[in-house]
């Protein structure tokens, strides 16, 4: 938890079109690190299904049963119900239980052997509401790696972020491009492991600040208020999304209705301080603009 890390660091943009019109940037953001981008990383996955769907290569409303029989799923578990937290899966699997690096232990191998089998007898039915998924996003990730026989770290690259432009993104950066939080005792803290098992695409990629609203505003460019934005929380026109890993903090969002971006990134501070900084950040341009 970030109450145990001793550096802080903030780095904030509110952007219309190609003006930037409130900018912050924290010691430990300068440079152009490499930064992890928490849940964001869904969005990625789902642009993977969305874009498989549109060359014919995947039917979004396949039960996932078809792609990773060994679930034993249900047929009302497709592959929309897990982008959209609406397969009635839980949060998380059973056996998450390292405090300090909880997904670290779920490689591809393990996940396979251990955790697809108990599916079926862990989901409930649905609620309503979407349910917040980590594991849904993981059974995704495995059944698009299993239909292209490809890894997710391609299919992210291949179909979603080198179409898009974004480029300075990694699951494993280099370690002179990762920043350093320090725990209280002047040693540094580990970032999460998310990159050896499918939970990579749960929340496992890295990438500048820049890159991070780059990516942004061009999966949502042309979307309009009533389109569908696979991955992506909804709330009038705006799409965004955030995420929180062990020290690092994100949230970006787009106003489909103008050009605006939102972009925050966080590095020792609170789950939900990016959250925050971003609605700041937006209330005070609204009053500003007046």
């Amino acid at each position: 938890m970030s109450i145990l890390a001793r550096d802080r660091s903030t780095a904030a943009r509110l952007r219309d079109g190609d003006r930037v019109v409130a900018e912050r940037i924290g010691p430990l953001h300068r440079g152009a690190p490499m930064l992890e981008w928490g849940s964001i990383t869904k969005t990625v996955t789902a642009a993977i299904a969305a874009r498989l769907a549109e060359a014919g290569e995947l039917d979004l409303d396949a039960p996932v049963a078809t792609l990773l029989p060994a679930t034993l799923l249900p047929d009302a578990v497709t592959v929309r119900s897990l982008i959209e937290h609406t397969s009635g899966l839980p949060r998380v699997p059973v056996g998450m239980t390292d405090p300090l690096d909880p997904y670290a232990a779920f490689s591809t191998q393990r996940f396979d052997a251990e955790v697809v089998p108990t599916l079926a007898a862990r989901r409930r039915e649905p609620r309503p509401t979407p349910e917040y998924s980590n594991l849904g996003y993981a059974v995704l990730t495995r059944a698009l790696e299993d239909l292209t026989d490809r890894s997710w770290w391609q299919l992210a690259r291949e179909r979603v972020l080198e179409p898009l432009g974004v480029l300075d993104v990694d699951v494993v950066p280099p370690a002179e491009r990762r920043p350093v939080v320090r725990g209280w005792s002047g040693a540094p803290r580990a970032p999460w492991t998310m990159h050896t098992g499918p939970f990579v695409g749960a929340g496992g990629l890295w990438g500048a600040f820049d890159g991070l609203e780059r990516y942004a505003s061009a999966a949502l460019r042309g979307t309009g208020a009533d389109a569908w934005a696979p991955g992506w929380q909804v709330s009038g026109t705006l799409r965004w999304h955030n995420g929180h890993v062990r020290d690092s903090g994100s949230f970006v969002a787009v106003d489909t209705a103008s050009d605006r971006v939102v972009t925050v990134h966080t590095l020792g501070r609170f789950v939900g301080t990016a959250d925050r900084v971003a609605q700041r950040l937006a209330r005070r341009h609204r009053r500003d603009a007046r």
